[in-house]
């Protein structure tokens, strides 16, 4: 079940790497820029659909959507890898629930979080069966349900020659499936000229 994206080395590992990270996701080119804020907008439509008071993101980074979901939430915990990329997300936003960790192995009890939050993580991911750990280990500390980027295919864009391949839907769906959650709603960042999206999922027997 091992995948490429995980077992190269840590790439962020020196403070310089996360410096750059940081910088690359904070694009000057408009055309990136564009996309990006096409993100960032379907992923606050889908956070307007669900309720809560504590949410765990993870990976999260250096903190590039902390700001959004502290204004829906009371309670962030920020979760990765890396210690560099936390130090640079406490630099970025002051956050002080930042813990370092393995999202396939996560150190929180069963259902600790109201909603748990997977941004631009899934879409590098290579294999099914590694698609499915990550919804399960995220979905297993979330009492509610899970919400994540992906890529899908829409009629106007199908990746398969990238390594950052877009999923069909069935695909995505039977990932959410064997992971124990429903898809309830996915938001586009830009129909049907992009493949990103989020994706919200719930448990099953959660409303």
């Amino acid at each position: 079940m091992k995948d490429p994206d995980l077992v190269r080395p840590e790439r962020y590992r020196h403070i310089e790497n996360a410096v750059e990270y940081d910088r690359h996701i904070r694009p000057e080119n408009f055309g990136r820029r564009l996309s990006h804020w096409l993100e960032i907008r379907a992923f606050e439509r889908a956070l307007t659909r669900i309720r809560g008071t504590n949410v765990l993101d993870a990976p999260c980074g250096t903190g590039r959507i902390h700001r959004i979901l502290s204004n829906r939430f009371s309670v962030v915990v920020s979760l990765d890898s890396s210690e560099s990329m936390l130090k640079m997300h406490g630099s970025n936003t002051g956050a002080e629930e930042i813990c370092c960790g393995d999202i396939f192995c996560l150190p929180f009890r069963d259902e600790r979080f109201d909603w748990a939050v997977v941004y631009r993580l899934f879409h590098h991911l290579q294999s099914h069966e590694i698609r499915v750990a990550l919804l399960k280990s995220i979905g297993r500390v979330s009492r509610n349900g899970v919400l994540f980027t992906a890529w899908i295919d829409t009629p106007l864009n199908r990746r398969r020659r990238s390594r950052r391949r877009s999923l069909t839907r069935k695909e995505l769906e039977e990932a959410v499936f064997e992971a124990g959650l429903v898809v309830t709603h996915i938001d586009f960042a830009c129909w049907p000229f992009q493949p990103k999206c989020v994706v919200t999922c719930r448990k099953e027997g959660r409303r």
